[in-house]
């Protein structure tokens, strides 16, 4: 286990705070964090949302680490490749069993997770659902020696905890901000973003863009991770900018992607950050955030996988 725990500290160690890049969006002056240049394959919120899970692991001189993700998953192939890296064996609940005898068709991403060590099982859509409620899914993990359950995603508290860190990291960067925007899947990033404000005394208003529909719940989820409901700033999830739904994006958002890349020179995967630059474009558009302002945006990561560029429908 002492090998783990190096292996955490080397991350930190090596890895300064992500930098700091100043652009123009219709005329008004934004900060972009960029995270997504933290890591290669842990990367993003990813790095951040694992690192006290894994801490935690070892500290319960766990054997395995179990997750699950969907066939395009950036969290699992960044649970596979952390779990190597540490000597931690990583199983993965894969939604879709009709993948288990297609390996021909598998993604790069499940390609990826297998080639680091990962065993993958392939569930049903039904079980996926339940998660470690289903019997066939709990079953296996009961018989797992000292496992460790990472939720999707890998949204927990311990997940908070660890992006709550890149809010400092803000403190020592820049000024404060007026907004700051993130994506939003499962929540964990928003919470983390949220409780660093408010440890950091900041006061700027936190917008989180929903990248799949359906996500109404999202928002007392955040607030039941959040310790501190008094002195929280303010925070809303912005739900018209999901593109369609998860992975899917209309002709108008590839388009404003593509030229953002063009300008900038920021990739933006099709999944999360596509959506919430274009969701700060509109906000800017429609004079809700001006000149007057200074909003920061997070890039979250989201390239990992060689899945997720824009224009890649896979």
């Amino acid at each position: 286990m002492g090998q783990v725990s190096s292996a955490l500290n080397l991350w930190k160690e090596q890895l300064p705070p992500t930098p700091c890049q100043t652009i123009e969006m219709l005329g008004v002056e934004v900060i972009v964090k960029r995270d997504d240049l933290n890591h290669a394959v842990v990367q993003g919120n990813k790095l951040r949302k694992l690192k006290y899970n894994l801490l935690q692991a070892v500290e319960q001189n766990t054997e395995t680490v179990v997750t699950f993700g969907g066939a395009y998953s950036n969290h699992l192939l960044a649970t596979a490749y952390a779990a190597r890296t540490c000597g931690l064996k990583a199983v993965g609940f894969v939604r879709g069993d009709e993948l288990a005898n297609q390996t021909s068709t598998w993604s790069e991403c499940l390609n990826q997770c297998h080639q680091l060590g990962m065993q993958l099982e392939f569930v049903s859509r039904s079980d996926y659902r339940l998660k470690t409620a289903a019997k066939a899914i709990s079953e296996k993990i009961n018989a797992l020696e000292a496992a460790f359950v990472i939720p999707e995603g890998g949204s927990n508290q311990l997940a908070v905890d660890g992006v709550a860190e890149l809010v400092d990291e803000l403190v020592t960067q820049v000024d404060e901000p007026t907004h700051i925007v993130c994506p939003v899947g499962t929540g964990g990033t928003l919470a983390g973003v949220v409780q660093g404000v408010a440890n950091n005394n900041w006061r700027c208003k936190v917008f989180g863009v929903a990248v799949l529909k359906g996500l109404h719940g999202v928002e007392s989820q955040v607030y039941q991770w959040l310790t501190d409901g008094i002195n929280l700033p303010e925070y809303k999830v912005l739900h018209q900018f999901n593109g369609g739904g998860y992975a899917k994006n209309t002709q108008e958002l590839i388009g404003f992607s593509l030229g953002f890349e063009q300008e900038t020179g920021i990739q933006l995967d099709k999944i999360y950050n596509s959506k919430s630059f274009y969701a700060l474009a509109q906000l800017i558009k429609n004079q809700q955030i001006t000149t007057k302002d200074l909003p920061l945006i997070i890039h979250t990561g989201g390239l990992q996988g060689g899945t997720n560029q824009i224009g890649d429908q896979g």
